[in-house]
């Protein structure tokens, strides 16, 4: 158990180097050692994750080794018992996402990985080999298109390069649909990235409008992916700092709005999100204004301006919002003076 033991933290110990400027050491046979340790791993954690004698002793094991990493490499991620059960899949996007990382290891990483292997046989029709040329064209097409500096009044609110990257996105996530059965795999996959970028979901929010607001000759190919991103999106949308939470309050005005207009499931969404954030608001008798409760929700001037924007964007949207309202102002009373219900007052802004 000791030598299993200090495999493990070694092999720690290489996914972080991954993710570091030491990386520009590697070579393509370097990369072949790291994915055999990742395989490693993945069988240790398949043979003991259920023991509940050998369980805690890797669990410390982890714990110990994270400790030592995050005081020597900053902004070490932590990784657990359960991480490892995808090790490869950690090593594979670490490498990835590392932009000095040198083209021998970017080469080799795509001649030797294939994804969406269980147990890591090559049989045939097992193993979906990546198009790395088309990969690298996606890559440099995104770095071209977010170099051009274009008319605003040309372009959405969303950069060139975000854009691409929503569309990689999306593309990929029809990629891994047209197999049977990797739903499970892509909420994990979508759960890495939200886990990678931690408290900075602005970023990853815009990559999210931009699959979402994607239309072309594919539409029913994207639809499904797009399905599956806002289903996604409201699983997550459990706490007041969901990532859902976060786009409502980050995108411009406009752009929920056109999400609503475009997404049926959004716009049911951010219908709770407005309604999440009037709920929690209590009248300052003193002050005569509406005071958010709730440190990670919006003011209500800010509401109203989510609702205007609403109110100009015309049929058929202002006139649900507004029955909504309306609805929502009877229940609480149907006053029709202020500082009495909030629902009333946000009637009384937009009217």
């Amino acid at each position: 158990m000791e030598a299993v033991l200090k495999n493990l933290g070694s092999t720690l110990e290489v996914l972080a180097v991954s993710e570091t400027e030491f990386v520009r050491e590697w070579d393509a046979r370097t990369v072949d050692r790291a994915f055999q340790w990742a395989k490693y791993c993945e069988h240790v954690y398949n043979r003991f994750h259920a023991n509940p004698s050998i369980r805690p002793v890797l669990e410390d094991c982890l714990r110990l080794t994270n400790e030592r990493l995050s005081e020597g490499l900053s902004g070490h991620r932590a990784l657990s018992l359960a991480d490892l059960a995808q090790c490869r899949h950690r090593l594979f996007i670490g490498l990835l996402r590392n932009p000095l990382a040198p083209h021998s290891v970017f080469k080799s990483l795509f001649d030797n990985c294939r994804l969406f292997e269980d147990d890591g046989d090559t049989k045939p029709g097992r193993e979906t080999h990546l198009d790395l040329s088309g990969l690298i064209m996606c890559r440099s097409a995104c770095k071209l298109l977010g170099s051009f500096q274009l008319n605003s009044q040309e372009t959405s609110d969303i950069s060139f390069s975000t854009q691409v990257q929503g569309l990689m996105l999306l593309q990929r996530l029809h990629a891994i649909q047209c197999h049977p059965g990797n739903d499970s795999y892509l909420r994990k996959l979508m759960d890495t990235f939200l886990q990678d970028v931690g408290q900075d979901l602005d970023h990853l929010s815009e990559v999210i409008v931009a699959c979402l607001l994607i239309e072309n000759e594919t539409s029913e190919e994207h639809t499904a992916a797009q399905d599956f991103l806002l289903d996604w999106l409201q699983d997550h949308h459990q706490n007041h700092h969901s990532l859902l939470q976060t786009m409502c309050q980050s995108l411009p005005l406009q752009m929920c709005t056109k999400l609503s207009q475009k997404q049926k499931k959004f716009r049911l969404m951010y219908w709770e999100v407005l309604k999440q954030w009037a709920s929690s608001m209590e009248y300052d008798v003193s002050g005569g204004v509406w005071v958010q409760q709730c440190d990670t929700f919006p003011s209500f001037k800010t509401l109203v301006n989510h609702l205007k924007s609403i109110w100009r964007s015309g049929s058929p949207l202002k006139e649900e919002t507004e029955k909504e309202l309306v609805v929502l102002k009877q229940v609480d009373g149907d006053f029709e003076v202020q500082g009495l219900s909030v629902w009333t007052d946000l009637l009384l802004q937009l009217r």
